[in-house]
């Protein structure tokens, strides 16, 4: 009896550790979400206006609300994935908690990244890099958790049976090999192009984003079935 006491404790004390850690993941993913919110802000107006007049105020708040939109997709998908996964732990251990965080910390880089973005510099690609980066990072950081996860420490797991999570494990290996070539191919595009205006159209290389995400797929089944 006293065995089956403690070992009661010790389980809810691993769901009370875990509920603490989804917890604050949800507050810093609510928290990045929320500044970058804040950084919409109308132009100060006074006196009677009129329509195009205040229409043509707003327009510099416009690229603003692209990268709100943008990154709260991202950020909310983040999110949704962050949740599932989360879902199928019924225990943790350093290495969880030092890889979500470094996760954590690159969601928190985002409000920076929108604002800088959402700036109106032109002539330079250094905020499109910096957007991007941090994206890069935080697919990457989230990859290493998931795989962390799923591979290394499946005993972690409430459920054994997990292929369809090992299927977005391979999604989410896909996107980033992608996402790394198609940064390559713009920062070499960039640096090739002269005219400053006309550097952004590096940016179309993202348009064979969905090739190389089938490319890298159809490679991993093919590596499996050789595996087999």
């Amino acid at each position: 009896m006293s065995n089956e006491k403690e070992y009661l404790k010790e389980e809810i004390r691993k769901e009370f550790q875990l509920e603490r850690m989804v917890l604050f993941s949800d507050a810093v993913f609510a928290i990045a979400i929320t500044l970058m919110a804040i950084e919409i802000r109308v132009p100060h107006i006074t006196g009677v206006v009129s329509e195009e007049e205040f229409l043509q105020q707003l327009k510099p708040v416009w690229p603003v609300i692209l990268a709100y939109v943008v990154s709260f997709f991202f950020v909310g998908y983040t999110w949704y994935q962050h949740l599932q996964l989360f879902s199928l732990l019924k225990d943790y251990n350093k290495g969880i908690v030092v890889r979500n965080l470094i996760m954590l910390f690159f969601i928190g880089l985002f409000p920076f990244g929108a604002s800088v973005i959402s700036a109106g510099y032109s002539g330079t690609m250094i905020p499109m890099f910096i957007y991007a980066g941090i994206i890069l990072l935080c697919k990457a950081s989230q990859h290493v958790l998931h795989h962390y996860i799923l591979v290394q420490h499946p005993e972690l797991c409430i459920r054994t049976e997990m292929s369809e999570y090992n299927v977005e494990l391979d999604k989410s290996r896909a996107a980033l090999l992608s996402f790394v070539i198609l940064i390559i191919l713009i920062v070499v595009t960039a640096l090739l192009i002269i005219d400053p205006l006309m550097k952004t159209m590096s940016m179309m290389w993202f348009a064979i984003f969905p090739l190389l995400m089938k490319i890298f797929r159809k490679e991993k089944k093919r590596h499996k079935r050789a595996l087999k």
